[in-house]
């Protein structure tokens, strides 16, 4: 069973799709599921502007690509990585056991655009 933020961002899930020629591209994705996200980031110098994503995968992973999408739009790279991990342990609500590998993959993408430099 999924949480209500689960289950809302799977249901209408935000910033879906692919964007034309993003500045930055990241690939995420975990081996034991097979779960795969495909962002694409467009930057206007530190300030993350747009941001796409194709997710594949269960339910959760596809609602985790749309609550971090939603989270770090409108951000800057400097925001990004000041995010306390508090903050990243409650974005996806209440997990269940099976559900923990979406938390990874949130703390993953949340690593790989702390990489990202500014254009």
């Amino acid at each position: 069973m999924y949480n209500a933020i689960i289950s809302e961002h799977f249901m209408s899930p935000r910033n879906i799709g692919e964007l034309e020629m993003p500045d930055e591209r990241i690939k995420i994705g975990n081996p034991i599921c097979g779960d795969t996200i495909h962002v694409g980031i467009e930057l206007k110098d530190d300030l993350i502007f747009d941001i796409k994503y194709k997710a594949y995968g269960c339910a959760a992973s596809i609602a985790t690509a749309s609550i971090f999408s939603e989270y770090v739009k409108g951000k800057t790279l400097q925001q990004i990585r000041d995010t306390p991990l508090a903050d990243k342990e409650t974005m996806l609500g209440e997990l269940e056991p099976n559900q923990m590998h979406c938390y990874e993959i949130l703390l993953e993408l949340f690593h790989s655009l702390c990489l990202v430099k500014a254009v």
